[in-house]
């Protein structure tokens, strides 16, 4: 019995998984870089079916809590893992990100130990989209929205 053609099929798919998974970029290399917000959408989920609902003060202080809201118009994520808020060119605030699980996660470290946790939706070259969950009695998701600000290119002196 001739095992050489099961031993071919095999190797050609080895060979063809390793080259998908040696060109795909990492999220890290991806998110580098200056993003603009585009949009902030919220998301009611699971409320019965009922439009209106009211928050007391208790839920309004449990959201509020862990929530901070980023009122910059750019986020530039660096190399060295900082992350500035910039607003009109100035910066705002620095914090350190890192990206964890399998490219799915984004955290915000500030540096008064406050971290941030946002799902990676989807991140590609120009657009990167991430959530923010709230896990309380109302359930909702907001979804942020950047667009990549490309980077100006100035030709070469000879």
């Amino acid at each position: 019995m001739k095992l050489w053609p099961i031993y071919l099929f095999f190797s050609v798919l080895l060979a063809l998984s390793s080259w998908m998974l040696m060109d795909t970029e990492s999220p890290e290399s991806l998110i580098l870089g200056d993003w603009e917000e585009v949009s902030w959408k919220y998301e009611k989920l699971n409320h019965n079916n009922v439009l209106d609902f009211d928050i007391d003060d208790f839920q309004k202080q449990e959201i509020c809590r862990n929530l901070i809201i980023h009122k910059a118009e750019t986020w530039r994520f660096g190399p060295d893992r900082t992350l500035s808020f910039l607003e009109g060119g100035v910066i705002k605030e620095d914090l350190k990100w890192n990206i964890k699980g399998r490219g799915n996660i984004l955290e915000l470290q500030h540096q008064n130990t406050i971290v941030e946790d946002y799902q990676v939706v989807g991140i590609s070259e120009n657009e990167l989209v991430v959530q923010f969950n709230f896990d309380l009695q109302v359930r909702g998701i907001v979804k942020m929205t950047f667009k990549r600000i490309p980077q100006k290119q100035y030709a070469q002196k000879i």
